[in-house]
């Protein structure tokens, strides 16, 4: 079974936490990348405004076809209580094609798992999730 791990980190913790994913898994990693990152406090204060209003980000473009894949494990970090924004429209690009998915949240917060924002964005996509996990990272 092909494997694929997708994942969207602006401060790095998610994507070094999806590469020791993808390596004891046996799968590909794939980066989303915005076209544009913001830097410092601005880059919270733009990623929760997103995350709240629902905002798509536009995204590099990718040749990844997950067509090619059977599985997708998607980790994501939480934003202003939501999944992360860039992460929101990387699915609603590709909704079409997704394979059997998987979501990891990752979050500081040790007191909440966060898993409501998966079922939100389910009603959004019209798509079910196959299993939803949090992951606090520090």
């Amino acid at each position: 079974m092909k494997q694929i791990v997708v994942v969207y980190s602006h401060s790095g913790k998610a994507y070094d936490y999806a590469e020791a994913f993808a390596k004891q898994h046996n799968a590909d990693l794939f980066r989303i990348e915005p076209k544009f990152e913001p830097r410092g406090f601005y880059a919270y204060v733009l990623r929760g405004y997103q995350a709240t209003f629902k905002k798509p980000v536009k995204l590099k473009p990718d040749n990844l076809n997950l067509k090619h894949y059977e599985h997708m494990t998607l980790i994501s970090p939480i934003h202003a209580g939501k999944m992360a924004a860039p992460v929101r429209s990387y699915l609603f690009t590709h909704r079409t094609y997704l394979p059997k998915v998987d979501v990891v949240l990752t979050h500081a917060a040790k007191d909440n798992d966060y898993k409501q924002a998966a079922v939100l964005l389910e009603e959004e996509l019209k798509f079910k999730f196959n299993h939803v996990d949090s992951v606090t990272l520090v």
